[in-house]
């Protein structure tokens, strides 16, 4: 393991996200198409990927001040564990903080969704 950079944590309830997503504003400005393609799929996944995005945020140190959250992506590879991409100012702060690796973990209950992630700077 590198340098960590930054750590973040977020819980969001399912609930309130749930209905947040049924109005389009909210989905366009908040997931990426590919995030909302999952969502379709899943609807408890927006939980788990607005916290995992607040998450991201929080290791930055920044908050989402200038950051939009579709500016973070949170997918899944082909066994199911989560990862991120980055676009725009997020993107930017992450390469001015000198991150290449973001570890993530996302968790839901019934009324939860948690979200853990680790900012790493492999390469000195």
């Amino acid at each position: 393991m590198g340098r960590i950079i930054g750590i973040g944590t977020d819980i969001a309830d399912v609930g309130r996200i749930l209905k947040a997503v049924q109005k389009v504003s909210f989905l366009n400005k908040c997931y990426t198409d590919s995030e909302q393609k999952l969502i379709e799929k899943r609807k408890r996944s927006a939980a788990c990927n607005f916290a995992g995005k607040e998450a991201v945020v929080k290791a930055f140190g920044t908050g989402f001040t200038g950051i939009l959250p579709s500016d973070i992506e949170i997918l899944r590879n082909e066994k199911g564990a989560p990862y991120v991409n980055l676009y725009g100012k997020a993107k930017e702060v992450s390469d001015k903080l000198g991150i290449d690796k973001i570890h993530i973990s996302l968790s839901d209950t019934k009324e939860s969704a948690i979200a853990y992630v680790i900012a790493e700077r492999c390469k000195e």
